[in-house]
């Protein structure tokens, strides 16, 4: 070992060799974004959790999915300004009960979060501009938007953003682009690439009067269902770093976006039944 402390810049240098030995032997990741780890720990999730479904008894499943859409309902209205909590939501959709001093915009944004998962667990076909108009159409019913599931045929600004989002006129070119890419990725992505990243461009492109931030949220769990996922919701705590994450897709860095988003919800996932379950 001798009887000397090496220097700052002699352990640097024998890191470094270290590090450039090592890499021959170092395995790159098989994905565009994901690492091999986070991979390996998605599909050990999604297999525990399929296996737990085909176990359990249908009134489970039941209580899990309408606990799910009160959840996913909230937290998304929530990043958006909703007033309701959780429990009144809870209220609103589980015991069809309207909690006194609530505005009419907040119950109806809460009525139609669930109408919307409701509409995409029943529906078979595949990711279009009729669906994505669909969704929006659904969330924004009886809450005061104009042109609620129809694509903008004017400018919109984002409040509290400095993203500006494309004119009006390029709205429809960025979505046929959109689809495009959805088309030639679908199969080549991991899933969860797949729908955190047709989140983030549908969040950019901005293509609706209102209602894009849930309506893209709903499109990325729309994507993971599909690939046989669970489905997750942003915690309301956790929006100034999705916010952060967006911001970081939208310069391109898709890679840490990815990490960011995975480590925003992973633990949810986590603790699902199937992993309590012994």
């Amino acid at each position: 070992m001798g009887d000397k402390k090496p220097s700052r810049a002699i352990l640097k240098k024998y890191a470094q060799d270290i590090e450039d030995k090592s890499k021959p032997f170092l395995k790159a990741s098989n994905y565009a974004y994901l690492s091999e780890h986070d991979a390996e720990t998605l599909h050990d999730l999604k297999e525990s959790y399929s296996a737990w479904l085909k176990r359990i008894p249908i009134s489970v499943k039941e209580k899990l999915n309408e606990d799910f859409v009160i959840r996913f309902t909230y937290h998304s209205n929530a990043i958006e300004g909703n007033r309701l909590t959780l429990r009144q939501t809870a209220l609103i959709l589980k015991d069809k009960v309207i909690p006194s001093g609530v505005r009419a915009e907040d119950y109806n944004e809460a009525i139609n979060g669930k109408e919307c998962l409701d509409y995409i667990t029943a529906y078979k076909g595949e990711l279009n501009t009729k669906l994505i108009e669909k969704i929006n159409g659904i969330l924004t019913k009886n809450t005061g938007v104009v042109y609620g599931g129809r694509i903008r045929f004017f400018d919109v600004q984002i409040q509290g953003s400095t993203h500006v989002p494309p004119p009006h006129t390029e709205v429809k070119r960025h979505m046929l682009n959109l689809f495009k890419w959805h088309s030639a990725n679908k199969d080549r992505l991991h899933p969860f690439e797949l729908a955190a990243l047709i989140h983030a461009k549908l969040t950019w492109i901005h293509p609706f009067e209102d209602g894009n931030g849930r309506t893209a949220r709903t499109v990325m769990n729309f994507i993971l269902m599909k690939k046989g996922f669970p489905m997750f919701f942003i915690p309301i705590e956790k929006r100034e770093e999705y916010y952060t994450s967006l911001d970081i897709a939208d310069k391109g860095d898709y890679k840490e976006y990815i990490s960011r988003m995975l480590r925003l919800i992973i633990d949810q996932i986590r603790s699902y039944g199937h992993k309590k379950e012994k």
